[in-house]
């Protein structure tokens, strides 16, 4: 079974468990496109949901707190510093130095060590 997609056009093979249901291929705008429609049609059909709910929420925040305070946060309160999923350490040999302008190419040596090189 071969589907076109609502928004770019493209035919593509649907996901065995959604079948005739999908309405989107693939690619990642595609899928966003899709998310934006079917959370606005949510809303549309929930226009009060989320009026009135933050003393509520707050409230139970509250409690689950008193309840077990070493309990890891459900929530966080603060966004957390963005830390780098992983560090590189760039080695420039001295006599390459002067031929770097704008472009740094790196070969990886082993798992965690990368040399430029040149052109």
């Amino acid at each position: 079974m071969v589907k076109q997609c609502q928004y770019c056009g493209r035919y593509f093979v649907p996901d065995r468990r959604a079948g005739a249901r999908q309405k989107a291929c693939g690619r990642a705008e595609c899928k966003h496109l899709r998310k934006l429609e079917a959370q606005s049609v949510w809303s549309g059909k929930n226009p009060g949901y989320f009026r009135g709910r933050y003393e509520y929420v707050k409230e139970w925040r509250l409690r689950k707190k008193a309840k077990d305070p070493g309990r890891r946060k459900m929530i966080q309160d603060e966004i957390p510093l963005a830390k780098p999923l992983q560090e590189l350490v760039l080695l420039i040999p001295a006599g390459r130095m002067g031929m770097i302008q704008d472009e740094i190419r790196l070969r990886r040596v082993d798992t965690s060590t990368f040399a430029a090189y040149g052109p």
